[in-house]
């Protein structure tokens, strides 16, 4: 007998009754709060404050420039025989 209780339990639960939805329409409908979250709230600042912006930007440009153009997504040109492979 308690394994038919037991066996039973999952339709009692479905059995619930669900709550009746607010109208969307209804004028005095109740809504949940609406909050605001600043999009600086875990804003830090640059470790470098002293820099100024134009010498950030020339900094960065140097250090790409010594990775061999763009971080090496530009090849060099091909070798002036490469169509001699047909």
């Amino acid at each position: 007998m308690a394994v038919g209780v037991l066996a039973s339990l999952p339709f009692a639960a479905i059995a619930q009754q669900t709550p009746q939805k607010p109208d969307p329409l209804a004028a005095n409908a109740p809504v949940p709060a609406s909050t605001y979250v600043s999009a600086f709230k875990n804003y830090q600042a640059a470790a470098d404050e002293q820099a100024t912006p134009d010498k950030a930007w020339r900094a960065a440009n140097d250090e790409v420039a010594k990775l061999g153009g763009h971080a090496g997504h530009i090849k060099s040109d091909a070798p002036a025989d490469h169509g001699k492979h047909h």
